[in-house]
């Protein structure tokens, strides 16, 4: 593992791979998985990103992080909100209480023109963290523009 955080680009990404080939205790394959996932992210190899993040639910089902990570990456680094929407409510469903997968449910309903739906996610998000819009000024944005029917950007 340690090389695997340590050797940059592709051969961090291979030693990755090859530690998460091995007999991981779960935890410890969950966080390299993670790390994986982000050093793809930082190669632009989206898609291989969210495969990971799919590995990851594969391997943690009733996980709410690890699908809330899925639904954030078909979100954000495919652009694929519909696909989002499955993962980020069943993050929701394993916990409730958690208001970024509500804040991140709402921009992808957003996304998909369905501004009601998106309003509601969003305001669930305000009322468990009041500040969580504050330093989201996309986030915000979103939520502001839903509110009046329309798309942001």
């Amino acid at each position: 593992m340690r090389e695997c955080l340590e050797r940059p680009g592709e051969e961090g990404v291979t030693a990755c791979q090859q530690a998460l080939a091995l007999a991981l205790p779960a935890a410890r394959a969950a966080t390299l998985r993670r790390v994986l996932a982000g050093r793809l992210a930082a190669l632009k190899r989206w898609d291989d990103a969210v495969e990971v993040y799919r590995d990851d639910v594969r391997a943690r089902p009733g996980d709410a992080e690890a699908q809330r990570r899925l639904g954030s990456a078909l979100l954000y680094l495919t652009g694929r909100p519909a696909d989002a929407l499955g993962p980020l409510q069943e993050s929701i469903r394993l916990r409730p209480n958690e208001p970024a997968a509500y804040a991140e449910l709402g921009v992808a309903l957003a996304e998909l023109g369905r501004a009601d739906d998106a309003v509601a996610a969003f305001e669930a998000a305000a009322r468990l963290d009041p500040a969580y819009f504050e330093s989201r000024p996309a986030a915000q944005a979103t939520f502001d523009a839903a509110r009046r029917g329309q798309r942001w950007p």
